[in-house]
């Protein structure tokens, strides 16, 4: 801006504020030459990022529309109900005292009324976390310059993840649920200062390229208070390398750890610790967990060869049953070894399904919750409803429940809780310990 230009700019400013300047004071000369040869040709012009979205301490969802309308549409149709931490029967389910009913039957009452049918959409693509924005805006820099933004769940950005860009914004992915993050832009000398948003409550589902059907068990309120600690325990669909032909079935398997999900499993979620739950020729005869490769040695792999799900989960044999209830004191331990674990059957739904109600129930989650969870694979593109059974046996949900509904503890007293009705099936047929279970508890919740 030129000489003559800025100070015409000078005084239409006072001019327009009406500043009245007082007797005996004069703007000092030097300021004004300063402030002029700043501006003047040839001088630097003011250098400034600001922040577009998310707005300093704005709430933002990291889960895509269909499920948040989903997820609340449970949640208000829930707070009717009285004591949401038993098999209450506000939501449909077998016949708790005749035989396993009907495949194929649609169960319904009066007040279950919320359809996984009017929400999924018959699309895998809304099982992902919702992409969050970073978005920001520059002035009197470069067109090409070089952004620096980190972001951390630390007010003072320490442990931060950092990402260059010569964009005017960035991408975030997989954050966790329900956390305040902190951020910042710099170029050069020129920076935003720290700004935070936060995340909105409840479920974190995971984009991990082909590998689908991904979310972490954590983020969960529990009763009492409490929630399941995040970043310890995911479930989600099978490792892939290379197609395969199962030699049994003859289904064929295809590769589903794409770049995306290399980095995402290995290098984001840290996945130290497979469990699979498919057969030996469903796995491809698998030793090694797919995820090990020459850069990403540590992870441990634990095959429960065909493990069964739903009501079958109560009359696996004795060998299934240990091997189960290791993988829950394993779960107890991620923490303290430092080994996240990852459950998984072929797609994540019956037989991951069965474990996800199992683990979670044990740990406090409400029935509606545990009911989202089991419902969630729909969105993942494998249709999973609690309401309904399927004529080839493939989800039956339902049958679950009837399972644990026959149960001597639950008929002597039906506001038996979820958790203790788990609790006392894994110390009468899994040979556990309330002993070890209150210290898995224990190890797995957080305030």
């Amino acid at each position: 801006m030129k000489k003559q230009n800025y100070l015409a700019f000078l005084a239409a400013t006072i001019f327009s504020l009406g500043v009245v300047v007082p007797i005996g004071y004069k703007i000092g000369k030097d300021i004004v030459e300063k402030n002029i040869e700043a501006h003047a040709d040839g001088g630097e012009e003011m250098k400034k990022i600001t922040i577009s979205y998310p707005q300093d301490g704005q709430n933002v969802t990291i889960l895509r529309r269909e499920v948040t309308e989903y997820i609340k549409a449970m949640y208000t149709q829930a707070e009717a109900i009285e004591n949401d931490y038993i098999l209450h029967d506000f939501y449909v389910h077998a016949d708790p005292t005749g035989s396993r009913p009907g495949y194929g039957t649609v169960l319904s009452n009066d007040t279950d009324l919320v359809r996984i049918d009017d929400y999924w959409g018959n699309s895998g693509e809304y099982g992902r976390s919702k992409s969050v924005y970073l978005v920001f805006d520059s002035e009197g820099l470069e067109e090409n310059a070089e952004y620096t933004v980190k972001y951390s769940l630390n007010s003072d950005l320490s442990e931060a993840t950092t990402l260059v860009t010569t964009d005017k914004f960035v991408i975030l992915e997989n954050l966790f649920a329900d956390q305040t993050y902190y951020w910042s832009v710099t170029s050069g000398e020129v920076s935003t200062g720290i700004k935070s948003f936060k995340t909105n409550d409840g479920f974190r589902m995971i984009s991990s390229g082909q590998v689908t059907n991904v979310r972490d068990m954590g983020g969960r309120r529990v009763a009492g208070g409490k929630h399941i600690k995040q970043g310890l325990i995911y479930r989600g669909s099978e490792f892939v390398r290379e197609d395969y032909v199962d030699t049994k079935s003859g289904s064929t398997h295809y590769k589903s750890l794409d770049e995306k999900a290399l980095n995402v499993l290995q290098n984001q979620l840290h996945i130290g610790y497979e469990f699979d739950f498919r057969g030996d020729e469903e796995s491809g005869l698998l030793t090694e967990s797919p995820l090990k490769d020459e850069n990403y040695t540590d992870v441990l792999y634990e095959r429960i060869p065909n493990m069964s799900g739903y009501d079958g989960w109560f009359s696996m044999n004795d060998t299934m049953k240990e091997q189960f209830a290791n993988m829950l004191r394993a779960f107890g331990r991620a923490e303290e070894d430092n080994r996240v674990c990852y459950f998984h059957c072929w797609g994540g739904a019956d037989r991951t399904g069965t474990a996800g109600f199992i683990l979670g129930g044990l740990l406090g989650m409400s029935y509606t919750d545990l009911i989202i969870d089991f419902e969630l694979t729909s969105f993942a593109g494998n249709y999973r409803p609690h309401y309904k059974m399927d004529s080839k046996k493939i989800y039956c949900f339902p049958a679950l429940i009837w399972k644990f509904m026959n149960r001597s503890e639950y008929k002597a007293n039906p506001n038996i809780t979820i958790s203790e009705l788990i609790e006392d099936v894994l110390v009468d047929k899994f040979n556990m310990t309330h002993e070890e279970i209150a210290q898995i508890k224990n190890n797995l919740l957080e305030d």
